[in-house]
């Protein structure tokens, strides 16, 4: 498995900052972890086995996030599965304490991209810029938030910041996504990814409907199973595919807590 790059660690995949963003809130929480955590490591494994007994294979790849004891986060380090230090994340922020820019440093200290955050007066997130080493802009985010300040809609632009991607939200009653609608530069409709969820508001299925295929959708099935410690945050992530009735893993995430006294 290619080594996710830090934007997509930023935006987190797992829906971290579709609520409107108060200004005093600590990282910690924008984050989605509960309680005083000082440090979170995560490790990611290859999984193999069936859906009863999943078992770890290969170690893929690790990162540690620090946090100040008011939540405040320090730094972010990410390392390959045989525990070589990649690349660590810098942090710049604004007056009132937003994170503005991300700064990748690699292990001889040499900044290989830089990530920009821009708010609006609401002080919520509207604006993600990555760029690479060389100063080539790599990704551009555009969010969009309706009239309660949830968000509406994603796009993933290209550097002539014409829409490449589009993603449109509906939600819940209890504020968890229902369904994410996918639009192309053409303004196509190309994927619906439908979610549910455990009572903890973890994705337990993922099911993703294909139409590139003009005759008939691809179906795509992924599940996931979590175990949580005591601070309600998940400790461990299965991850399972499923082909023609079979469900088998294909990832294991464990998250190690350490937490302030």
């Amino acid at each position: 498995m290619k080594f996710r790059i830090a934007l997509v660690v930023f935006l987190s995949s797992s829906f971290i900052g579709f609520a409107q963003l108060p200004v005093l809130k600590p990282d910690v929480e924008y984050d989605g972890y509960k309680g005083p955590v000082k440090k979170l490591t995560e490790v990611l494994y290859e999984a193999f086995g069936t859906h009863e007994k999943p078992e770890k294979t290969l170690k893929l790849e690790s990162s540690q996030i620090n946090y100040e004891r008011s939540g405040k986060k320090i730094d972010i380090k990410y390392f390959t599965g045989e525990e070589e230090l990649i690349f660590r994340i810098r942090h710049k922020r604004d007056g009132i304490g937003n994170i503005i820019l991300d700064q990748a440093i690699d292990p001889q200290d040499s900044v290989i991209g830089r990530t920009y955050y821009s708010f609006n007066p609401a002080n919520q997130l509207i604006e993600v810029i990555t760029y690479d080493q060389e100063s080539d802009l790599e990704n551009r985010l555009h969010i969009r938030y309706d009239a309660d300040g949830v968000v509406s809609e994603r796009s993933y632009n290209d550097r002539h910041n014409d829409v490449r991607r589009r993603e449109v939200y509906t939600y819940n009653e209890d504020g968890t996504v229902a369904v994410t609608t996918i639009y192309d530069r053409t303004k196509t409709k190309v994927q619906e990814v439908f979610y549910e969820y455990d009572d903890h508001k973890e994705v337990t299925t993922q099911t993703t409907f294909d139409y590139y295929d003009e005759e008939d959708p691809v179906v795509t099935v992924q599940m996931f199973e979590y175990k949580y410690d005591d601070y309600d945050n998940w400790i461990q992530k299965t991850e399972f595919a499923v082909e023609k009735g079979e469900i088998y893993p294909v990832l294991i995430i464990d998250r190690i807590y350490e937490y302030y006294k």
